[in-house]
Protein backbone atom coordinates (compact mmCIF):
# COMPACT_ATOMS: atom_id res chain seq x y z
CA UNK A 1 0.00 0.00 0.00
CA UNK A 2 2.50 2.25 0.98
CA UNK A 3 4.41 1.42 -2.04
CA UNK A 4 1.33 1.89 -4.42
CA UNK A 5 1.58 5.88 -2.41
CA UNK A 6 4.48 6.95 -3.29
CA UNK A 7 3.94 5.63 -7.05
CA UNK A 8 1.08 7.66 -7.25
CA UNK A 9 2.68 10.72 -5.21
CA UNK A 10 5.82 10.82 -7.94
CA UNK A 11 3.53 10.24 -10.42
CA UNK A 12 1.67 13.31 -9.92
CA UNK A 13 5.08 15.38 -8.80
CA UNK A 14 6.64 14.12 -12.28
CA UNK A 15 3.67 15.56 -14.46
CA UNK A 16 3.54 18.69 -12.82
CA UNK A 17 6.98 18.74 -13.51
CA UNK A 18 6.72 18.48 -16.92
CA UNK A 19 3.83 20.40 -17.40
CA UNK A 20 5.70 23.16 -15.28
CA UNK A 21 8.85 22.87 -18.54
CA UNK A 22 6.71 22.48 -20.83
CA UNK A 23 5.23 26.06 -19.97
CA UNK A 24 8.74 27.20 -19.24
CA UNK A 25 9.89 26.57 -22.67
CA UNK A 26 7.15 27.75 -24.12
CA UNK A 27 7.15 31.14 -22.19
CA UNK A 28 11.02 31.47 -23.33
CA UNK A 29 10.07 30.99 -27.13
CA UNK A 30 7.89 33.85 -27.17
CA UNK A 31 10.55 35.99 -25.45
CA UNK A 32 13.35 35.02 -28.07
CA UNK A 33 10.38 35.61 -30.70
CA UNK A 34 9.94 39.38 -29.32
CA UNK A 35 14.15 39.47 -29.64
CA UNK A 36 13.67 38.37 -32.70
CA UNK A 37 11.25 41.37 -33.31
CA UNK A 38 13.51 43.50 -32.21
CA UNK A 39 16.45 42.75 -34.51
CA UNK A 40 14.51 42.90 -37.64
CA UNK A 41 13.25 46.52 -36.05
CA UNK A 42 16.87 47.84 -35.51
CA UNK A 43 18.35 46.00 -38.79
CA UNK A 44 15.21 47.91 -40.84
CA UNK A 45 15.95 51.06 -39.28
CA UNK A 46 19.37 50.80 -40.86
CA UNK A 47 18.21 49.35 -44.18
CA UNK A 48 15.82 51.92 -45.37
CA UNK A 49 13.26 49.87 -43.92
CA UNK A 50 14.27 46.45 -45.51
CA UNK A 51 14.91 43.44 -43.51
CA UNK A 52 16.93 40.24 -45.72
CA UNK A 53 15.84 38.46 -47.65
CA UNK A 54 15.31 34.62 -47.06
CA UNK A 55 16.57 31.95 -49.44
CA UNK A 56 15.93 28.27 -50.08
CA UNK A 57 18.41 26.37 -47.65
CA UNK A 58 21.40 28.67 -46.91
CA UNK A 59 24.14 26.97 -44.17
CA UNK A 60 25.22 29.23 -41.23
CA UNK A 61 28.64 29.86 -42.88
CA UNK A 62 27.44 30.39 -46.31
CA UNK A 63 28.71 33.99 -47.59
CA UNK A 64 26.84 34.09 -50.83
CA UNK A 65 23.85 34.08 -49.98
CA UNK A 66 24.10 34.96 -46.63
CA UNK A 67 21.37 33.53 -44.16
CA UNK A 68 18.74 35.85 -43.44
CA UNK A 69 19.48 34.66 -39.27
CA UNK A 70 23.20 35.29 -39.69
CA UNK A 71 22.39 39.36 -41.17
CA UNK A 72 20.74 39.80 -38.39
CA UNK A 73 22.79 38.39 -35.66
CA UNK A 74 26.25 38.56 -37.82
CA UNK A 75 28.09 38.47 -34.09
CA UNK A 76 27.17 34.82 -32.73
CA UNK A 77 28.41 31.52 -34.65
CA UNK A 78 25.14 29.63 -33.02
CA UNK A 79 22.62 32.33 -31.63
CA UNK A 80 20.56 30.59 -28.94
CA UNK A 81 17.89 32.66 -29.72
CA UNK A 82 16.61 31.54 -32.72
CA UNK A 83 16.60 27.78 -31.23
CA UNK A 84 13.45 27.25 -29.76
CA UNK A 85 13.36 24.91 -26.92
CA UNK A 86 10.24 23.01 -27.70
CA UNK A 87 10.65 23.09 -31.53
CA UNK A 88 14.64 22.63 -32.13
CA UNK A 89 13.60 19.19 -30.06
CA UNK A 90 11.91 18.18 -33.03
CA UNK A 91 12.56 18.66 -37.00
CA UNK A 92 16.73 17.40 -37.28
CA UNK A 93 17.27 19.35 -33.79
CA UNK A 94 17.79 22.37 -35.85
CA UNK A 95 19.62 25.54 -34.21
CA UNK A 96 17.28 27.38 -36.58
CA UNK A 97 13.81 27.00 -35.49
CA UNK A 98 11.94 30.48 -36.77
CA UNK A 99 10.90 31.37 -39.91
CA UNK A 100 11.55 34.94 -42.01
CA UNK A 101 7.42 35.99 -43.02
CA UNK A 102 8.44 36.34 -46.20
CA UNK A 103 5.62 34.80 -49.00
CA UNK A 104 4.42 38.17 -49.30
CA UNK A 105 7.68 39.94 -50.19
CA UNK A 106 8.46 36.94 -52.89
CA UNK A 107 4.84 37.07 -54.37
CA UNK A 108 5.28 40.96 -54.65
CA UNK A 109 8.96 40.61 -56.18
CA UNK A 110 7.73 38.14 -59.10
CA UNK A 111 8.19 34.64 -57.49
CA UNK A 112 11.76 35.42 -56.48
CA UNK A 113 13.62 36.14 -53.28
CA UNK A 114 13.61 39.59 -51.82
CA UNK A 115 14.34 41.96 -49.00
CA UNK A 116 11.05 41.80 -47.25
CA UNK A 117 9.80 45.73 -46.63
CA UNK A 118 8.87 46.68 -43.54
CA UNK A 119 7.00 49.79 -44.79
CA UNK A 120 4.67 47.72 -47.18
CA UNK A 121 3.12 45.87 -44.02
CA UNK A 122 -0.24 47.62 -43.67
CA UNK A 123 -1.75 45.53 -41.12
CA UNK A 124 1.27 44.88 -38.61
CA UNK A 125 -0.86 43.81 -35.91
CA UNK A 126 -2.11 40.88 -37.91
CA UNK A 127 1.18 40.29 -40.43
CA UNK A 128 2.99 37.39 -39.37
CA UNK A 129 6.05 38.13 -39.47
CA UNK A 130 7.79 34.94 -38.09
CA UNK A 131 6.90 32.10 -35.83
CA UNK A 132 7.93 28.66 -34.58
CA UNK A 133 9.06 26.65 -37.65
CA UNK A 134 6.54 23.48 -37.10
CA UNK A 135 7.77 22.06 -40.59
CA UNK A 136 11.05 19.64 -41.23
CA UNK A 137 13.69 22.16 -42.51
CA UNK A 138 17.38 20.51 -42.23
CA UNK A 139 19.52 21.17 -39.43
CA UNK A 140 21.96 22.82 -41.47
CA UNK A 141 19.44 25.40 -43.23
CA UNK A 142 19.93 28.83 -40.97
CA UNK A 143 17.58 30.39 -43.54
CA UNK A 144 14.04 29.09 -43.08
CA UNK A 145 11.43 31.23 -44.65
CA UNK A 146 7.80 30.40 -45.42
CA UNK A 147 7.87 31.57 -49.33
CA UNK A 148 7.51 27.61 -50.76
CA UNK A 149 5.44 26.25 -47.79
CA UNK A 150 2.96 27.04 -44.85
CA UNK A 151 6.10 26.31 -42.43
CA UNK A 152 3.38 27.44 -39.24
CA UNK A 153 -0.20 26.24 -39.90
CA UNK A 154 1.07 23.56 -42.83
CA UNK A 155 1.12 20.47 -40.32
CA UNK A 156 -0.33 20.20 -37.00
CA UNK A 157 1.55 21.58 -33.96
CA UNK A 158 3.64 19.36 -32.00
CA UNK A 159 5.22 21.87 -29.47
CA UNK A 160 4.03 23.79 -26.77
CA UNK A 161 1.02 21.76 -26.01
CA UNK A 162 0.12 21.21 -29.81
CA UNK A 163 0.07 24.77 -30.23
CA UNK A 164 2.75 27.52 -32.60
CA UNK A 165 4.23 30.87 -31.30
CA UNK A 166 3.71 33.75 -33.51
CA UNK A 167 5.54 36.61 -34.27
CA UNK A 168 3.39 39.65 -35.98
CA UNK A 169 4.64 43.07 -37.34
CA UNK A 170 3.40 45.02 -33.80
CA UNK A 171 5.90 42.75 -32.56
CA UNK A 172 3.59 40.89 -30.37
CA UNK A 173 3.82 37.40 -29.70
CA UNK A 174 1.51 34.53 -28.99
CA UNK A 175 0.12 31.05 -29.05
CA UNK A 176 -2.15 29.59 -31.68
CA UNK A 177 -3.32 26.41 -32.43
CA UNK A 178 -4.24 27.30 -36.26
CA UNK A 179 -5.01 29.99 -38.37
CA UNK A 180 -7.44 32.22 -37.45
CA UNK A 181 -8.53 34.85 -40.32
CA UNK A 182 -10.05 37.14 -37.73
CA UNK A 183 -6.87 37.99 -36.42
CA UNK A 184 -4.16 37.05 -39.04
CA UNK A 185 -2.13 37.37 -42.37
CA UNK A 186 -0.04 36.39 -44.80
CA UNK A 187 -0.91 39.45 -46.82
CA UNK A 188 0.71 43.16 -46.33
CA UNK A 189 -2.73 44.18 -47.17
CA UNK A 190 -5.37 42.29 -47.12
CA UNK A 191 -6.57 40.80 -44.01
CA UNK A 192 -7.13 37.02 -43.60
CA UNK A 193 -5.70 35.66 -46.16
CA UNK A 194 -4.03 32.19 -45.74
CA UNK A 195 -0.75 31.03 -46.37
CA UNK A 196 -1.78 29.45 -50.24
CA UNK A 197 -4.73 32.65 -51.32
Amino acid sequence: MVVAIIAMLASLIFSAVSAATARAKSTQCLSQLRQLGLAMTVYGADNNELLPAAHTTVPWDSTNPVAWTRVLFPQKSEPQVLTCPSYGEFYYQSHFSYFMGSRAAFEEAGAQPAPLPLRHILLPSQYILSGDCNFPFTAQDADPDNYTADTLFGLVPIGHGRRVNVLFGDLHALKAKHFEAGTMTFSFTQPGQTWDQ
